[in-house]
């Protein structure tokens, strides 16, 4: 959560970064069951979680 708070509230790259790594295995694992280029749909899914959690 406190990844999550430096990101929205201080725009913390290096916060962001830690969070997207930590989801990396399962962005890559759900990718899979997406019809789209693999490299397409880990970015949607990662733009998807950076406005998510940008919302306050």
């Amino acid at each position: 959560m406190k990844l999550v708070a430096l990101a929205q509230t201080k725009s913390d790259v290096e916060a962001m970064n830690a969070i997207f790594q930590y989801f990396d295995p399962d962005i890559k694992r759900l990718s899979k069951f997406i019809r789209m280029p693999k490299e397409d749909a880990i970015q949607s899914m990662k733009t998807e979680l950076l406005e998510f959690i940008m919302k306050k």
